[in-house]
């Protein structure tokens, strides 16, 4: 599918499943632009049948839209290059955010937004950035720290003494406090000790989860000590 915008404004496509509501804004946006064209869809159907034709340079998505989840994936598997803009977000409604975001929404326009602001939000993605509340922009930026800070803490280098990775290998072999004491011939409470340790750096409750976890960490580095 090639781009077919003309010179003097973007090719768009409207998608909501109210026809008043794709009819209107297309007409109020069409007085808007010199040049472009502007075509409207009305459920996953109508909307391959228009990407087929041609490939918008955005696509509006009401999120009123009756299965407008799906209408969103299809749109993003079969017109990559186009830029996405869902409309009516709620900025209160941070779970639908983030699930526009992880869909490859471009931009947002709020429910409480104008139709300058959404003018300006096309014209924004279309040179290839974005416009977004401040609350968004919070929610947005929220999840990037929560998924940065996630990675660090999985890709941690693990730091273990000599003595607290044997005793994990005899936790491994299901063997007791006790048990473990004899062989390593140290004091019970000592063993306790070691393994209360390792149970904490590890993150588990469970001695039995502990040689599991350890196995699927990134790395362990020994400690002289």
């Amino acid at each position: 599918m090639n781009s077919c915008s003309p010179v003097g404004g973007p090719d768009l496509l409207i998608v909501d499943d109210c026809r008043l509501y794709r009819d209107g804004l297309a007409a109020i946006i069409a007085r808007e632009y010199s040049g472009g064209t502007i075509r409207t869809a009305y459920d996953t159907a109508s909307m391959l049948q228009a990407l087929d034709h041609c490939c918008p340079d955005v696509i509006l998505l009401n999120l009123a839209s009756f299965d407008c989840h799906a209408l969103m994936r299809a749109a993003r598997a079969c017109a990559r290059q186009s830029r996405l803009i869902v409309l009516g977000v709620s900025e209160d409604d941070e779970g639908e955010i983030l699930a526009c975001a992880e869909a490859g929404v471009s931009g947002y326009h709020l429910r409480t937004g104008s139709l300058t602001d959404l003018v300006e939000l096309i014209a924004s993605v279309v040179a290839g950035g974005s416009l977004c509340s401040p609350r968004v922009t919070a929610i947005l930026l929220g999840r990037l720290a929560a998924l940065a800070a996630d990675g660090r803490s999985n890709s941690r280098v693990l730091t273990l003494t000599q003595r607290e990775i044997q005793i994990v290998g005899l936790l491994e072999l299901g063997l007791s406090n006790k048990e473990i004491a004899a062989r390593l011939c140290i004091e019970v409470a000592t063993v306790k000790n070691h393994v209360h340790s390792l149970l904490a750096k590890l993150g588990v409750r469970r001695r039995t989860h502990a040689a599991a976890v350890l196995r699927g960490r990134g790395g362990v580095e020994v400690s002289p000590s």
